[in-house]
């Protein structure tokens, strides 16, 4: 019968070894990744504005921040979200309930937009709404014909541009989780998973956000 006192420290050394082997792999894959999905952007985010700075938040986000955004946005931000590959039980928890690499895309405009609504795909990591408090707050149910999702406008809301704007951001990217629009800050906000970043330009996906904010402000 094995020494269980020799074999409890090896034990916790195996395991170290292990963590820490996962824990590189993962962050050299994430930094990896990340890189992939910030060199695609370079082509859209000049539709946001002339200047972007580049923060890393850890080794699963990067902060890119619009330094002079260009009409109609007062300020612009695009978030790199994704997996916590480098902790294995956090990654295999957020991954079994859905949670993806994906991007937010946050601005606040010179002029606040015309209506408010919330659109989200219960599958998303994102999407999932609170229907009761936005009820409570005053917002309506909007009918979609898709069961998985959920929308919620205020009195005024223009159905049909918040639909269209929907479905050009399906087109543009890997799927939709979440789209937001407050006449508070932030004023749009959308949540997509990236596309094929062989075969789609993230010119597609910036000049959607660059045209709705265009409609939201009322141009």
């Amino acid at each position: 019968m094995p020494d269980l006192e020799a074999l409890v420290p090896s034990l916790a050394i195996a395991a170290l070894l292990v963590f820490m082997l996962w824990f590189v792999a993962g962050t050299q894959g994430n930094i990896r990744r990340g890189n992939r999905l910030l060199r695609w952007l370079q082509d859209g985010l000049p539709l946001l504005g002339s200047r972007t700075t580049l923060r890393w938040l850890g080794s699963s986000a990067a902060e890119l921040t619009i330094v002079d955004p260009s009409h109609p946005f007062r300020e612009a931000q695009v978030l790199v979200v994704l997996e916590p590959r480098d902790v294995g039980l956090l990654w295999a928890y957020g991954h079994a309930r859905g949670r993806r690499d994906f991007l937010i895309v946050r601005t606040n405009l010179r002029r606040a937009p015309r209506f408010e609504l919330e659109i989200g795909d219960r599958r998303g990591w994102t999407g999932r709404l609170d229907p009761e408090r936005l009820v409570e707050g005053g917002w309506s149910r909007l009918d979609w014909p898709a069961p998985e999702r959920e929308a919620f406008v205020r009195p005024g809301a223009d159905e049909a541009l918040a639909r269209r704007a929907w479905d050009r951001f399906e087109a543009a990217s890997g799927g939709v989780w979440r789209l937001s629009v407050h006449q508070t800050v932030p004023h749009l906000e959308v949540h997509v998973r990236p596309p094929d970043t062989a075969t789609v330009s993230s010119e597609e996906l910036i000049t959607t956000v660059r045209e709705l904010a265009l409609s939201l402000s009322g141009e």
